[in-house]
């Protein structure tokens, strides 16, 4: 294939909110406006092999169940969280508990546990239990919709972003840390696997965020 080719439209209805590589399958998830998640299959000539149907707004972001990538999650401006089976149209769970939509999501390991995190735009962060699919914690303090979140694979801290214009990084269920960069709205956080470095899409531009066991910090524009 040459460098910058087409490929092929996958298409929906509305605006795709989120895309989703599986990480051993040729396939590929897409979230929509359209209140739609969609799986194409590189392999079969991108062809759409499964529509999954459930959510009653936009579905914000997708994510794989680390320990079994046949399973994911979504979240909604619904104000859910639905479990998915790749081999389900239909959703296999959902998790209620936000006041308003969701933006974000994301799953981790605590302990032997399996937890998901949510972002809403009820202005809290949510921590779940997998097995339970119940709520085991909510994180108050930003002051307007977050945005995005994760948790950081070694020191297991939640970071999250907001369109209050902060960062916030959190430890046992409180707050560790607040910044603000002075770039206006913060959307979008990614951390490169194995590393303690993140980087932070925002109104006017991108940081880089270094995190320490201690929480010290460094940034740059």
């Amino acid at each position: 294939m040459k460098q910058g080719s087409w490929l092929k439209s996958l298409r929906h209805t509305d605006y795709i909110r989120s895309v989703l590589v599986h990480p051993t399958l040729s396939r590929v998830l897409s979230s929509s406006d359209d209140m739609l998640i969609k799986m194409w299959d590189w392999e079969k000539g991108w062809k759409c092999t499964q529509t999954f149907q459930g959510h009653s707004h936009y579905v914000m972001q997708v994510v794989f169940n680390p320990e079994d990538t046949s399973i994911f999650a979504s979240a909604s401006l619904d104000a859910t969280v639905k479990i998915w089976n790749l081999s389900s149209p239909a959703p296999v769970a959902t998790l209620n508990g936000h006041s308003k939509g969701l933006n974000c999501l994301d799953f981790f390991m605590m302990g032997d546990k399996l937890r998901l995190i949510t972002g809403s735009d009820d202005f809290t962060v949510k921590e779940w239990d997998y097995e339970t699919k119940r709520c085991v914690g909510t994180l108050e303090g930003q002051t307007q919709n977050v945005t995005s979140c994760c948790v950081h694979p070694q020191l297991h801290m939640i970071i999250t972003t907001s369109e209050d214009n902060t960062i916030r990084l959190w430890g046992e269920n409180r707050p560790l840390l607040t910044l603000d960069y002075g770039l206006q709205r913060v959307w979008a956080v990614g951390g490169k696997q194995g590393s303690c470095q993140f980087a932070f899409g925002c109104d006017n531009g991108i940081t880089m965020l270094k995190v320490s066991m201690d929480v010290d910090s460094e940034a740059s524009d």
